[in-house]
This record gives structure tokens, C-alpha cells and sequence, in this order.
């Protein structure tokens, strides 16, 4: 377990190996990060060191019978809670708090780990407060989110801020593959989120699937100056993309392909692809094109990413992007 955090998190790990070492853990602590990028994996590996019969220079063994049932979310004195349904709840809170004040059933520790603290009632927030405020010395707490904006700022003083930095590219890349995600779709989805859960989720949508085929399709279609691209816009483009986000994702899609094209220019040997089953394709294109062209396409995509934050009519930015990406005369031209 050690091994994964430090490389989802290897300055945390090593932060927590000093505080563990010299006996400084704060009582309560807020970890906030995208989901994916170890949370709940460092607060269940301090646990470990907090119970641990085996320690090395505070450190947890991980193989003890402590650590293995904390680490499989089996011991007693290890609290943990979760959203029920939409929200965390007063009754889950008070239950919590009631656990506070209890002795640990295998000695005077308890640890509590409440994820996605974002989502708690107010009511549940004003009641975890008052654990907060007058904290006991033998319970160390660890809240987890992914939105420190929604957290109640009452919380957030009381409680050591950790944040946990977005994972590179090749480390999310590789978590994905190990949850089954095909290379090919993972490539392309650590250019589009950071969060593991909503990139799994990508990978499995059937609109997305489709959507991104469509955006190649189109692509090549600009590529080989084809009046075709136009038309596309109106019959499959704006079917399948049908809301601001969508149009918004169309566009995404786009920028990565040409950027893609970009990388090749300069590196053809580049391993940091997002399509990477495209790469014959793109290496020919980038061939083909000179970098400043690439690179005002590259600019024409954001302007017209920027029309559609101002709520252009998506099918006419779509059309105009398409004709003057296949102008090259004026994307040489562009200033």
C-alpha cells in the first residue's frame, strides 16, 4: 500500500513519515484533492501507524492483524462514513459523535475518516463542529473532499488543510489500465479529467465512445480540405451533441486531436499521445502541414471555444471553425 500512495503522492507519504516518526499528528486533518488521487488510501495508512503492533520508526508494517484489518476496514476502534445516498446526515454525525466519547474497544485510540465531507447537511456540519472545537487528544480525524469551496469554513479553520496535487498523466494513466481501462481509451482520458472515478465512468459511456469517434471523423474530413465537413456539422455533429457541455466536450476533443498533431511535429517519437491509435494518421498530417498552420488551427479551436462561453449559436461556430480550418491561406495569414 506504501509502495501506491508514494507514487500517487510521494511528497505526502513522505510528510507523514516524519510526523508519524516524531509523533506529530494534528487531531483533525482535511484532505482535498480530485477523487483517484490517494486520499483515502494515505488517512487509512496513517490509521495503520496510529494501531500498528509491529512499527518501524512509527512507521506501519502493514502485515500485522491491526493494520491488516484496518487496511480491509475491519477494526473497531477505526471509524469510517460515508454519503448516505446524496448527503451525510445528522444521525450519521451523531453517531459518530457518540463514538467520540466511547473508549477504544482495543485501547485508548479511535480514528474516524468521514469521505466526501462536502456533502454533509448543514445540521450534520454544525453537529461534527463540536468534536472539532474541543478535540480529544486520543481521536485523530481525517475529513475527505473534493471540493474544499462547498466545505463550511468553520470546519476548514479547525482542521490541517492537506491537498493533494493532481495525478501525471502516465501515473493516472497506468491507474486506469489497472481497473480494466483499455490503454487506448486511457490515453485519451487523462487529457480530459484527473478524477479516476469520472474517467472509469468516460470510459464506459456509450455517448462518449461515440462522441470522440465522430470528432476524428470530422477531423479528417477538415484535414483533406473536404466541403463535406460542413454538412457533417449539421448531420451528425449537432444529433449527437445536443447541450453546452457537449458542445463544449466537441470542441475539447478537437483541440486534443491538433495538439496531438503539434506534439508530432516537433517529437516524432512522442509517447504522450491521447490518440495514440491515430498516430500514423496525425504523424502523416503533421508531415504534411507546417507547425504554424497546426498552431493557428490550434488557435481558431479556442476562439471558438471562447464564442461558445458567450453563447454563440453552436452550429455556426461549428461551420465556421470548419471552414477556416480548411483555409490555410488564412491560417498562415493569422496574426
Amino acid at each position: 500500500m506504501k509502495n501506491r500512495i508514494n507514487r500517487l503522492q510521494p511528497v505526502l507519504i513522505q510528510q507523514f513519515q516524519k510526523n508519524m516518526q516524531h509523533n506529530k499528528l494534528a487531531h483533525a486533518y482535511l484532505f482535498e484533492g480530485a477523487r483517484g488521487t490517494g486520499k483515502k488510501e494515505l488517512a487509512l495508512w496513517v490509521a495503520a501507524g496510529i494501531f500498528c503492533e509491529h512499527k518501524n520508526e512509527g512507521l506501519p508494517c502493514t502485515t500485522c492483524q491491526n493494520c491488516t484489518r484496518i487496511l480491509e476496514g475491519h477494526h473497531p476502534d477505526v471509524v469510517e462514513v460515508e454519503p448516505s445516498g446524496l448527503s451525510i446526515k445528522v444521525e450519521q454525525i451523531r453517531y459518530l459523535k457518540s463514538e467520540f466519547g466511547k473508549r477504544g474497544v482495543e485501547g485508548n485510540k479511535k480514528v474516524f475518516i468521514v469521505t466526501d465531507v462536502e456533502k454533509m447537511t448543514a445540521g450534520a456540519a454544525n453537529s461534527l463542529l463540536k468534536f472539532l472545537e474541543e478535540p480529544n487528544g486520543n481521536v485523530t480525524a481525517f475529513l475527505l473532499t473534493t471540493a474544499k469551496n462547498r466545505v463550511l469554513p468553520t470546519i476548514l479553520s479547525r482542521c490541517q488543510l492537506i491537498h493533494f496535487s493532481p495525478l501525471p498523466k502516465p501515473v493516472l494513466q497506468e491507474e486506469l489500465e489497472n481497473t480494466g481501462v483499455t490503454p487506448n481509451q486511457a490515453a485519451l482520458l487523462v487529457h480530459l479529467t484527473n478524477d479516476v472515478t469520472k474517467a472509469v465512468e468516460m470510459s464506459q459511456d456509450e455517448w462518449f465512445i461515440d462522441a470522440h469517434q465522430l470528432i476524428w471523423k470530422w477531423f479528417l474530413k477538415i484535414a483533406k480540405k473536404d466541403k463535406q465537413s460542413f454538412v457533417f456539422v449539421q448531420t451528425s455533429i449537432m444529433n449527437h451533441f445536443k447541450e453546452r457541455t457537449h458542445y463544449q466536450m466537441a470542441l475539447e476533443l478537437l483541440l486534443i486531436i491538433y495538439r496531438d498533431a503539434l506534439k508530432l511535429a516537433f517529437d516524432a517519437d512522442t509517447k504522450q499521445l491521447a490518440f495514440p491509435r491515430y498516430r500514423q494518421e496525425l504523424t502523416r498530417f503533421a508531415e504534411d502541414k507546417s507547425s504554424r498552420i497546426i498552431v493557428s488551427s490550434l488557435e481558431e479551436v479556442l476562439t471558438s471555444q471562447k464564442k461558445l462561453e458567450s453563447n454563440v449559436n453552436a452550429q455556426g461556430v461549428f461551420e465556421q471553425l470548419a471552414i477556416r480550418l480548411m483555409d490555410e491561406r488564412a491560417l498562415l495569414s493569422r496574426e
